[in-house]
């Protein structure tokens, strides 16, 4: 096949694949299926020409500024020819300001267009030429600081994002030594953009923070209310969506009573964005109804942002935006095709243009609408010409892919296969890997479609290690549009998954191709998590690539299309791997555990939740019975669970006549890369707090712990452990002082609580405040700050997970990952206070004997709940240990 042929000439170097080589965002975020809309992105460095000095040169003048102009159009290639124009006049009048001004403008267009090479000389010429040029004045600072944005954002679009924070420091020391107060701005939203994707979540909003204090301060109305919307947007792509909300609300305020119409359409418009994404947020953690008003609320801000504007463009964003969120959601928004139809017609030829008519005929593609089909060819046609005509590759490999995506859902899989190779061969070209792994992804499922199994295997697995190179920027994927994790990543693995596993009737599928399955199901929970907590977990240790306990058997199982499959491995890598599938839909299995999770944390459902129950042990235990007892060794079961069999706790599991718990210790292992499993150290030092007394915070009430104290203090009977910080004594400030001062293996808190895969919804509760889950691992880390012993364990004993989020184990796992703790103790829903400070004193109990991992640990203090009359799951069950099992 040309398009593999040609991808491992250019893609055989390692060193190659670890740079990174991404287009900038701008351009390939918004083909991705980006609402248009969005104000250009904060690593979009100005280019607005240097009137005082250009002006010297009329001819030269000229050619740059109509350069300017043809970039912000969207017109590229034209951009180049004008600006090359412009660089050879200056060079012949040795104007090196000028010539340093014009090539940082043409890696700019480079950028653009994927030609990563001449963007790198252009602006590495232009940098050269400032350092030979070293002046003071405000003219010399403002170039200089251009052209390190400039490199800054080539840097961001190679996935060099610590080298792309410390070009962008530069470039705003030299922004406001200029006197420059917006590319000030700008410098700093790029860092914070760049620390969040490094995982520097405190300090991206610290930057942000100075941002909002030095818009708040800007006696311009106009560069206020600029500097609040763009505040709003960054804050918006870092996760902090409440805080974006109510930058953009400000920048409202301040533009009432002004002649503003522009920017308070784009502040709409950027409001409908953020309650998109609120909306989407509220999707993924179960919560629909909240989801339903943040759609509605979205739907209005773009409704008002058309009225509010009188650019023709601005008012396209927002029906765009507005179309593709109700076609999103099921709606029929059939007006408005007609309107935005007749917009499209009257743009003049751009690249804005060409992301309109992509974005448009993404929607018209999944719109259930007859005769909308009809619609999107000519219009894709019209968008590939239109990119040929600007020279613009990554366009045209859009174009190409999207109607080779209209072909295959006509059925027309010869035509699609080959329009789909053909936009390949162009995201090729451009090295474009989050372009290509979608193309890639779509030509799997076309050689599925045509019973080619081993090309349809090739070319996921292809898709799936593109996305491992994109990794950085779905941190920071906007999740107010149509591309999405759970539309546009999670499916490409799910789908391999299912491929691999899929064999001949009567047969099952090879001892490879199941070790390659869970594989990708590691790689889809490590992505998944990622994607949720906003941070890179890459320099973690996969636990399966580590054999340490001959005593563990681990259990994967998949909720596939139609089927659960479930495999079983052993320790001895020697060992054959297990299989099992159940055929039923997944719409079917994750209504059963959802039924399942809800009577579980409900006492009055016991008698239901025990029948369903022995129906999941029947799923994931019983085919593996027999060959469990052959390997008798086995002590402990480490289930890597996915969906919603996360918020089952596999101990409860029943068969009839006795819980999996009597038998085995338990584990979950969401089988991200944690950090190394290793024994625990023989003694422990537990750090030990709480609150017990009821508060009302944020509008939420919390109820009184009765046994805060005697749980605490049974503890410190046990081990090493200093006074614990109680009730007023137990808040974030205290908390900090006491982990900076101490050396602790154990941290165990006994407070409300509730995780969620949400980080914003992830806390426990302090003495008159919440520590949110970013503070929690922030504060864990102050521990380690001086490379003493790790955490060993997190133990919260009066904290949930949160109700109808499948992935809050996920996150629980998370947070520890993110805090370097090597396994949580927690509960499922909110057990009960007795029984908790029972099951807790046994659990130290039990860790006193150096031998007794922290499976077998946790496994004993069940039982002796189980044998002081606690027999029903929901008192004992909710107990789960995640993470290092030893």
């Amino acid at each position: 096949m040309e398009y593999r042929r040609r991808k491992r000439l250019i893609f055989s170097s390692k060193r190659w694949r670890s740079r990174h080589l991404l287009p900038i965002l701008l351009c390939a975020l918004l083909r991705l299926g980006f609402v248009l809309g969005v104000p250009a992105l904060s690593v979009q460095p100005p280019i607005a020409p240097v009137t005082e000095i250009i002006a010297q040169s009329p001819n030269a003048h000229a050619s740059l500024k109509q350069g300017i102009d043809r970039y912000e159009a969207g017109q590229f290639t034209a951009a180049l020819e004008s600006w090359q124009q412009a660089l050879g006049r200056f060079k012949s009048q040795s104007d090196r300001l000028n010539e340093a001004l014009v090539l940082s403008n043409l890696s700019l267009a480079y950028q653009q267009l994927g030609r990563w090479q001449e963007a790198e000389e252009a602006v590495a010429q232009s940098l050269a030429i400032l350092r030979q040029e070293k002046q003071s004045d405000a003219l010399y600072l403002e170039v200089l600081a251009k052209a390190l944005n400039t490199q800054g954002r080539l840097q961001w679009s190679r996935g060099e994002l610590q080298d792309a924070v410390e070009t962008w420091q530069h470039a705003t020391v030299a922004y406001k030594q200029a006197g420059d107060h917006t590319g000030t701005v700008i410098g700093l939203i790029n860092q914070a953009n760049a620390l969040k994707s490094l995982g520097f979540n405190i300090q991206a909003e610290t930057q942000l923070e100075t941002v909002r204090l030095m818009v708040q301060q800007q006696p311009s109305l106009e560069l206020k209310t600029t500097g609040l919307r763009s505040l709003g947007t960054a804050l918006r792509r870092v996760g902090k969506l409440e805080e974006a909300r109510s930058a953009l609300q400000e920048s409202l305020q301040v533009i009432d009573g002004t002649n503003l119409t522009a920017t308070k359409s784009s502040t709409l418009l950027e409001l409908g964005n953020t309650e998109r994404a609120l909306a989407n947020k509220a999707i993924a953690i179960g919560k629909t109804d909240e989801a339903q008003q943040h759609t509605q609320t979205a739907i209005t801000f773009y409704q008002q942002a058309t009225e509010a504007t009188t650019l023709p463009i601005t008012e396209l964003q927002a029906h765009l935006n507005q179309f593709s969120l109700q076609v999103e959601m099921g709606q029929q928004p059939t007006a408005l095709i007609p309107v935005i139809t007749a917009e499209l017609a009257n743009l003049p030829l751009s690249r804005t243009t060409i992301d309109a008519e992509l974005n448009y005929a993404k929607s018209l593609l999944h719109l259930n609408h007859a005769g909308a089909e009809k619609q999107v060819a000519p219009l894709l046609a019209t968008a590939i010409q239109q990119a040929r005509s600007l020279n613009d590759p990554i366009a045209e490999s859009y174009g190409l892919g999207q109607l080779g995506e209209l072909y295959e859902q006509t059925g027309q899989w010869s035509e699609a296969q080959n329009l789909t190779q053909q936009a390949l061969l162009k995201a090729e070209s451009a090295q474009a890997a989050e372009v290509r792994y979608r193309w890639e992804w779509q030509l799997g499922r076309l050689l599925a479609k045509q019973r080619d199994s081993q090309g349809a295997i090739a070319s996921y697995r292809e898709a799936v290690e593109s996305l491992e190179t994109i990794r950085n920027d779905l941190l920071l994927i906007d999740p107010n549009i149509q591309f999405s994790f759970r539309d546009d990543v999670e499916p490409v693995y799910r789908e391999f998954v299912e491929l691999l596993l899929t064999a001949k009737q009567g047969e099952q599928p090879s001892q490879d191709r199941l070790r390659q399955a869970i594989h990708q199901v590691d790689a889809l929970q490590l992505a998944e998590l990622e994607n949720f907590l906003g941070c890179n977990l890459a320099e973690t240790v996969a636990i399966s690539d580590i054999e340490i306990d001959p005593t563990a058997a681990k259990i994967y199982p998949m909720l596939l299309e139609n089927r659960l499959a479930v495999v079983l491995e052993f320790p001895d890598p020697k060992q054959p791997l297990v299989y099992h599938e159940v055929l039923q839909p997944r719409s079917a299995t994750r209504s059963w555990l959802q039924t399942l999770r809800q009577d579980l944390s409900e006492p009055d459902r016991t008698p239901e939740a025990i029948a369903e129950l022995q129906v999941v042990y029947q799923w994931l235990i019983a085919p593996f019975e027999s060959v469990l007892k052959q390997n008798n060794q086995i002590q402990t079961l480490v289930f890597v669970p996915d969906a919603e069999l996360r918020n089952i706790p596999m101990a409860a599991l029943y068969d009839g006549n006795q819980y999996l718990i009597t038998r085995y210790a338990i584990a979950v292992a969401p089988r991200l890369e944690l950090f190394r499993p290793k024994p625990r150290p023989r003694n422990l030092d537990v750090l030990l707090g709480g609150i017990g007394e009821p508060q009302t915070l944020r509008n939420r009430t919390f109820p009184k712990i009765e046994n805060l104290t005697p749980e605490l203090e049974g503890i410190r009977k046990l081990v090493k452990a200093q006074q614990p910080l109680l009730n007023e004594a137990f808040t974030e400030e205290n908390l900090e002082r006491r982990l900076k001062a101490g050396r602790f293996s154990v941290i165990h808190f006994k407070t409300h609580g509730i995780f969620s895969s949400d980080p914003e919804e992830t806390f426990i509760v302090a003495y008159r405040e919440l520590i949110t889950g970013g503070d929690i691992g922030r504060l864990i880390q102050l521990s380690r700050a001086r490379e003493l012993k790790p955490i060993e364990l997190l133990i919260l004993s009066a904290c949930s997970t949160a109700q109808g989020d499948n992935r809050a184990v996920l996150g629980l796992a998370g947070i520890a990952v993110q805090a370097g703790t090597r396994s949580v103790v927690s509960t499922l829903w909110e057990a009960q206070d007795l029984p908790t400070t029972q099951l807790m004193v046994q659990l130290y109990q039990a860790l006193l004997n150096p031998k007794t991992t922290r499976a077998q640990a946790l496994r004993q203090a069940q039982l002796h709940l189980i044998e002081q009359g606690y027999s029903t799951p929901y008192v004992w069950a909710s107990y789960i240990l995640v993470g290092n099992w030893l």
